[in-house]
């Protein structure tokens, strides 16, 4: 289920701090870690006079392999299979981590959500944005906590096991429910704890019997389930719903039926990705 990630970096403050945090996806059952770095071309569109292009690209491929090693045997130190994705792909760097996700057979990709190049904050047309809409494997979209240290360097950490108390945002669709298998794998890894969020306008009979379907599906396994449902504007309700509940990460599906739609402009899972504090697992199947 989670057995080999693919992490594209751009060598950033935000993309060494999660890397540290990658080596603990080995209690995930992550086996192998494939890192990918894309010379982004879409920069240079249009760039003619007085820059030489071919030497920037040999440049920046030349770095890209050093700086990818470095990460390799540091990964390897770490009790991970890891590689990086060669020879280094130069094109747009959404198409390249999408194409190569696929090419790899990868469980899922791991992505930051701000950084230098490719790694902005989450608007519209950034790098982390374009991923999580266009990738046919699930995405985790990190959010590190970044800080200045006291000489003044920039530094990153996520400061909080993303596994330990999960926001499963449940719309009791046939699509929503197979997350729950995947929702199971990560709580064990972390305290156990689930808050499943329905947020439907309506109640009945239907609807609680599947929210305690799944309440016991997860309470076999010892977790501890707490079921909120709440009325609103869904993905609003599930960034409250968030907070309120001091959650350490969203899982959520890409469509399904009421509020996980398509991963359309607009979307509750565009949104929710957008403007969630803590990390979040888009699920694609």
């Amino acid at each position: 289920m989670f057995k080999k990630v693919l992490f594209p970096t751009d060598f950033s403050e935000v993309a060494e701090g999660i890397l540290e945090w990658i080596t603990s996806l080995k209690s995930l059952g992550v086996e192998e870690v494939v890192l990918i770095r894309v010379i982004d071309l879409t920069k240079i569109v249009g760039v003619t006079s007085g820059f030489n292009i071919e030497s920037w690209i040999k440049h920046e491929e030349e770095e890209s392999e050093k700086n990818l090693a470095r990460l390799v045997d540091f990964l390897k130190s770490s009790g991970l299979n890891a590689r990086y994705i060669t020879p280094i792909p130069r094109g747009d760097p959404v198409s390249e981590i999408v194409k190569n996700a696929e090419t790899e057979d990868v469980s899922f990709i791991v992505i930051g959500s701000k950084g230098k190049g490719f790694f902005k904050e989450i608007l519209m047309g950034s790098v982390s944005e374009g991923v999580v809409r266009k990738s046919a494997v699930p995405v985790m979209l990190i959010k590190p906590k970044c800080f200045k240290t006291e000489d003044g360097l920039m530094k990153c950490e996520i400061q909080r096991n993303p596994f330990d108390r999960i926001l499963f945002a449940y719309d009791l669709s046939d699509y929503s429910r197979k997350v729950i298998d995947y929702v199971k794998v990560a709580a064990l890894v972390g305290k156990k704890d689930v808050v499943i969020v329905n947020v439907v306008e309506g109640r009945g009979d239907r609807r609680d019997a599947l929210l305690n379907s799944a309440r016991k599906e997860l309470e076999e396994e010892n977790i501890n389930v707490k079921i909120v449902v709440r009325d609103g504007n869904p993905s609003k309700e599930i960034i409250k719903a968030a907070e309120e509940e001091d959650a350490s990460m969203i899982m959520i599906g890409s469509r399904g039926l009421g509020f996980i739609e398509g991963m359309l402009l607009g979307s509750t899972t565009d949104s929710v990705v957008r403007h969630s504090r803590v990390p979040v697992f888009v699920f694609k199947f």
